[in-house]
């Protein structure tokens, strides 16, 4: 039996940075944020000091599953974990954030990595990802309740030290600053070399069974892009009709797997939270469905 963690002092009842009232608590349950985390990944590598971060502080290359852990931890941390774990989980990432630095070989400046135009960079294209990824997948989200989605994802940008109100409140806020950050974004020699990287790992040892897995699912988030970013990129992907029939199909297979087992990795905090919470809690597309008039 799994050991169920309860940190110290908290409140057997917390609910956590979101709880079970929020869109949040439940979108981030689909299976098509899988797909929508590695879509982000080609989308971030666009901004051209982010690829340098990336290129010149990231462990990636060396250890891709170590990142992709560290990554779905802090996710799930946040999204199911009490208040002190996702506040612990974003004390982590700031610590990285403040020690690293960025230098731009070209014009010879220094950039910090928790500098604010990077956070929020990072931030709204990972929220774009997701949410893109989900209403792709079949996931039944009304505008409002993707507005709401886009609103409570400022917890998470303060977590990691964006001021909250910098973060964008409702998609259309979200669609503005893509739009508005497009001049800055490029193809760059580490974009395109992480667009490489991310295509096709170099897995080795018992991970080479997952290339094919891996390969097919880095070729259906690189075609969740937006046009504009595949013609940074120099190449199209699936045409929107396929990739969205192979995400749909993808999403109801891995539907047939219980939540339990899918959502519980890397780390158990959905089984704390459903300890603490109760089994109502469980995060399910339904809630979505059945609160289309909330707001």
């Amino acid at each position: 039996m799994r050991t169920l963690i309860h940190p110290g002092g908290q409140n057997p009842t917390d609910a956590g940075l979101f709880g079970p009232s929020s869109v949040t608590w439940h979108l981030h349950a689909d299976p098509a944020m899988w797909i929508g985390g590695i879509s982000a990944l080609h989308l971030q590598a666009l901004h051209p000091i982010a690829a340098l971060g990336i290129a010149q502080n990231s462990s990636f290359e060396e250890d891709p599953f170590g990142r992709l852990v560290g990554t779905g931890s802090f996710i799930v941390a946040t999204t199911w974990g009490t208040r002190d774990q996702a506040e612990r989980a974003g004390a982590r990432v700031r610590a990285v954030h403040e020690r690293l630095r960025i230098r731009d070989p070209k014009s010879g400046k220094s950039h910090r990595l928790d500098a604010p135009d990077l956070l929020l960079w990072v931030h709204c294209a990972l929220v774009r990802s997701n949410l893109h990824a989900v209403l792709r997948g079949g996931l039944n989200v009304t505008d409002r309740q993707a507005d709401r989605y886009v609103r409570e994802q400022r917890r998470t940008a303060a977590l990691v030290g964006l001021p909250a109100a910098d973060a964008p409140g409702s998609v259309a806020d979200l669609e503005d600053y893509l739009s508005a950050v497009r001049p800055v974004l490029a193809a760059s020699a580490e974009a395109r070399a992480i667009h490489r990287f991310v295509s096709r790992p170099p897995l080795h040892g018992t991970h080479r069974v997952l290339r094919p897995a891996w390969s097919a699912a880095s070729q259906l988030g690189y075609s969740l892009l937006p046009d504009w970013a595949h013609r940074h990129y120099g190449r199209s992907g699936l045409p929107a009709p396929v990739a969205t029939a192979v995400l749909r199909a993808a999403r109801r297979a891995a539907l047939l797997i219980p939540r339990r087992r899918r959502l519980d990795f890397p780390v158990p905090y959905l089984s704390q939270a459903l300890e603490r919470l109760g089994k109502e809690s469980m995060p399910s597309g339904r809630w979505l469905r059945e609160q289309t008039g909330s707001r």
